[in-house]
């Protein structure tokens, strides 16, 4: 069984071929929301920063998994649920710093090379 899409597919999927650069662009956004999540105070949170990165990660759940980056979908899934948890009140800040690192990772390993911020 294949990894990913054929290119048949890829060209229906992404006939302008944009895809990756759409992934290096959610790469970037990521590691400076990361940088937020940081600097944020125990129970605090800017619920427009948390919703951004919410926001990315659900999308990157879902097309990074039909482009065959099954790693980058698992990683940005988990991401989502670590950060719904936190805007419900849990107390998982280090849990949300921590997916976003392993996201950016997946992205990285995805793009083919370390990127830099």
């Amino acid at each position: 069984m294949a990894d990913g899409p054929s290119a048949a597919d890829l060209a229906l999927l992404d006939p302008d071929g944009t895809f990756v650069l759409r992934l290096a662009e959610d790469r970037i956004t990521l590691a400076r929301l990361a940088g937020e999540i940081g600097a944020m105070e125990p129970g605090g949170g800017r619920p427009d920063c948390l919703a951004a990165i919410e926001l990315v990660a659900h999308r990157l759940a879902g097309a990074a998994g039909t482009f065959g980056h099954a790693a980058v979908s698992s990683a940005a899934l988990d991401l989502e649920d670590q950060v719904i948890a936190l805007r419900k009140g849990a107390d998982n800040r280090p849990a949300v710093a921590s997916g976003l690192a392993v996201l950016v990772g997946a992205l990285d390993r995805a793009l083919g090379s370390d990127q830099s911020d």
